[in-house]
């Protein structure tokens, strides 16, 4: 498969070799980036949906998850936030809270839908600002409606959904070649069980989005954090060295998305005739003059942060009191590991140790 060019456009010469024939395109003259994308991200929702049985979305900029979401009915005030005014489908609501996750985060993201593509999720997808998608299966609907987004130019990928590539993978960097076995740890209830506070009772619901937080942080840039609620990844920080600034951003933009479910989205009502990216920057600019960085999170009951690797520090337990978390799942391993429990227990925070690191890049 030729591309049209590499990392970068001055990177003239890119193309795919793929030997199984598991990865079609259907539409569209990708990059490099664009494929990353695309396997990073159908990975994600390909695990997800098999471990939770349903319908799941992820929303991806730069080889990392912008919001990663399972179906779940929207309340109204989430379809005003997401600017949704038609019914969904399981798989198109799937998609609409993945990217509601940080709509402007999500301008010009590359799709990952873990079921046929349906006529309703590809409306919605046409009417954002997206640069790609890929699926296992497509209407012959859908298929043309999203064929005729970008002038036609919609990059779109369909993947064999029960391809499975060989246990041992390889990339070529300066031209070496490094061989390991491939990420391919199964995320179960095991991983979940070493609950080392005081707390120790993890409901069925929250069992459920640790999951979902597990299979995100492994195809997220290392160091992550994520933060989840309700079957919805609200909040990520990766790709950076220290894991206190993670836990910041993470919880940050959760604390952003949580702001934005509390704003009246009466305001809108004059601006009717906006395009859909004017109004995410106007839904902005409300939340910050009405909320600025004021801590709401910690209102939302039963939330849960993990990370992809271990605390070096108590001070990432203390921020994540700061904004209410109850749940934290980890693999532990530091030397102040005693001092982290001895923390969460003081706030009655229920902390599991998952005994897997999860790092990738």
């Amino acid at each position: 498969m030729k591309l049209k060019y590499g990392m970068n456009p001055y990177q003239d010469y890119a193309e795919v070799i793929d030997q199984s024939n598991a990865l079609s395109l259907l539409n569209g003259n990708p990059s490099v980036i664009n494929v990353l994308d695309a396997l990073n991200s159908w990975q994600l929702v390909k695990e997800v949906s098999q471990t939770l049985n349903v319908e799941c979305s992820t929303s991806f900029k730069h080889v990392t998850p912008s919001g990663v979401a399972i179906f779940k009915d929207l309340s109204d005030n989430e379809k005003k936030a997401y600017l949704i005014k038609k019914p969904l489908s399981n798989l198109a609501a799937a998609y609409a809270r993945a990217r509601g996750t940080d709509r402007l985060a999500s301008f010009g993201d590359f799709i990952a839908l873990s079921h046929c593509v349906d006529k309703e999720t590809a409306q919605l997808v046409k009417s954002e600002v997206s640069d790609g998608l890929i699926a296992p299966e497509f209407t012959d609907e859908a298929l043309e409606i999203l064929r005729s987004k970008k002038k036609g130019n919609y990059v779109i990928f369909q993947i064999d959904k029960d391809f499975e590539p060989n246990e041992i993978e390889s990339r070529e960097i300066f031209g070496i070649t490094i061989k390991q076995k491939r990420n391919n740890l199964k995320i179960n209830d095991e991983q979940l069980s070493n609950i080392v506070t005081e707390n120790k009772d993890i409901p069925s619901d929250i069992l459920s989005d640790l999951k979902l937080g597990m299979l995100t942080l492994k195809y997220t840039q290392s160091n992550s954090i994520c933060v989840v609620s309700n079957g919805h990844v609200i909040g990520i920080g990766s790709g950076q060295q220290s894991r206190i600034l993670c836990s910041g951003l993470a919880l940050t933009k959760a604390n952003v998305w949580y702001q934005k479910s509390k704003i009246d989205y009466s305001f809108l009502e004059q601006f009717e005739n906006k395009k859909r990216t004017d109004l995410d920057q106007l839904i902005e600019q409300e939340r910050q003059e009405r909320f600025g960085d004021k801590i709401l999170l910690n209102e939302l009951p039963n939330t849960c942060l993990l990370s992809d690797g271990f605390f070096p520090q108590k001070d990432n337990i203390e921020l994540a009191h700061q904004y209410g978390i109850k749940y934290i799942a980890t693999p532990m391993g530091s030397i102040r590991d005693e001092e982290i429990i001895e923390t969460a227990n003081k706030y009655g925070i229920t902390i599991i140790n998952t005994g897997v690191r999860l790092f990738h890049h």
